[in-house]
């Protein structure tokens, strides 16, 4: 899958400054992370709950936004069955959270933090900088870029605090 899905951002990657390079990748990053951590967990028999924590802020969110972007594209720009497909792509690996969920354990609050800033920095340089090719290209419109930018805030702040009460175990009996 990351493979597959590398094809598609790699003109991102040339178009794109070098210092961004690490706000490019969506699609061909979380299986990648998923895979290694799985990797991790056969060879160590558990996983590494800082890949953990940021594939699945990843995977929930972009799981979460996936319908409403890709509908919407198809909306302002035609239907497309490439598009459409795009959906179910990051409905597979967004499923992995279903797998995953049982496994997190507490992280530093540094950790944490830094998963935070990376998403957000990533939302605002997707919406307002050149690290996204949606926007690069020209393809979506302004009101449905500040829309879908919009809900990946809602969205990330939402994840934010469900993950948050497992780093700082909020309503859990603490010893």
């Amino acid at each position: 899958m990351t493979f597959g899905a590398l094809r598609v951002d790699l003109h991102d990657f040339v178009e794109t400054p070098m210092y961004l390079w690490i706000f490019v990748p969506v699609c061909p990053l979380y299986p990648f992370l998923l895979a290694l951590n799985y990797l991790l967990f056969l060879k160590r028999g558990y996983f590494s709950q800082f890949l953990l924590y940021f594939s699945l802020f990843g995977i929930i969110g972009y799981g979460i936004i996936a319908p409403f972007f890709y509908t919407y594209y198809m909306y302002e720009n035609g239907f497309a069955l490439y598009e459409f497909g795009n959906i179910f792509w990051v409905w597979l690996y967004a499923s992995q959270a279903f797998l995953l969920w049982k496994y997190i354990k507490r992280i530093p609050w540094w950790q944490f933090s830094f998963i935070i800033l990376y998403f957000f920095t990533k939302d605002f340089l997707d919406r307002f900088s050149v690290t996204w090719s949606y926007v690069r290209f020209g393809v979506l419109s302004l009101s449905m870029m500040n829309i879908i930018f919009g809900l990946l805030l809602i969205v990330h702040v939402g994840i934010s605090l469900v993950l948050a009460r497992k780093v700082f175990r909020i309503g859990e009996n603490v010893r």
